[in-house]
């Protein structure tokens, strides 16, 4: 496997500057981060996943065509409803963080990407996305049991992610949380436009992030949301992609205008 056709300036830069703050700020193990990415190589490579393949299936599809990017944060309801005429006027190609893709399923919406550290999604979401769209999966020091348990039940269209450096075939795109990550990746395969949707980074949780596997609430949460929203800033400040932001509520996101939904169109 030739690890060439893989180059992320963005990525690089985002490890060179915000990998170290974010252990330091939040006690992140980098040893378990390096483990669990190890871990997620092994697997990917003893099924025989050919992530070049995967690579130019994901950039066919969003190259040059607008994205729409949701996150899992408490507007998701109400932005998936706002946007519906976008999506059947636009066809823009779809992109879940996480747990969104549960939301996307359930309105009759299906992803064509989706960025998951496994969490909260259901199951029965990877599984689809990884049958008939890309499922980039990432691996941190805090999943690597559900890296274990979960990566080789599911199909064979899916890529490795990492915070660490890279190590085919698990890529360092940038991005810290699920929301900010998919925008990185989403970004790396150059579309013409990212409209993001249900990113609020408040204080509020949507109950499309909550935990699934019975895990308490991460008490650094917030702290977690506040760098993926300074992660994300930073990918709107260097990356070519022009960002709208149409989430209906939370933060104002530096860099991607705030438009109603009407005007995406």
């Amino acid at each position: 496997m030739d690890p060439s056709f893989f180059s992320s300036e963005i990525g690089e830069n985002w490890l060179r500057i915000f990998y170290d703050p974010i252990c330091v700020s939040i006690g992140l193990d980098q040893k378990a981060d390096v483990e669990s990415r190890d871990t997620l190589c092994s697997l990917l490579l003893r099924e025989g996943e050919n992530p070049q393949e995967l690579f130019k299936k994901t950039r066919t599809a969003i190259q040059g065509n607008e994205c729409a990017v949701f996150g899992a944060g408490p507007s998701l309801e109400e932005d998936l409803r706002g946007l519906q005429d976008y999506i059947l006027v636009k066809h823009p190609v779809i992109v879940a963080a996480d747990g969104a893709a549960d939301a996307l399923y359930q309105a009759g919406v299906a992803p064509d990407v989706m960025v998951s550290d496994l969490d909260s999604c259901t199951f029965q979401s990877l599984e689809k996305c990884s049958k008939k769209g890309v499922v980039f999966v990432h691996a941190h020091g805090d999943n690597i049991d559900l890296v274990r348990a979960i990566v080789p039940k599911l199909a064979l269209n899916k890529i490795g992610t990492t915070q660490v450096e890279t190590r085919p075939p698990a890529y360092n795109f940038g991005g810290f949380t699920d929301g900010d990550r998919a925008c990185y990746v989403t970004s790396f395969f150059n579309p013409t436009r990212v409209v993001i949707s249900g990113m609020d980074f408040g204080v509020e949780e949507g109950k499309f992030s909550v935990n699934r596997h019975g895990r308490p609430r991460n008490p650094r949460r917030p702290l977690k949301l506040e760098w993926g929203k300074k992660s994300l800033e930073f990918l709107i400040e260097n990356a070519p992609t022009r960002f709208v932001n149409v989430t209906l509520r939370g933060v104002d996101i530096k860099g991607a205008r705030k438009i109603p939904y009407a005007e995406v169109i």
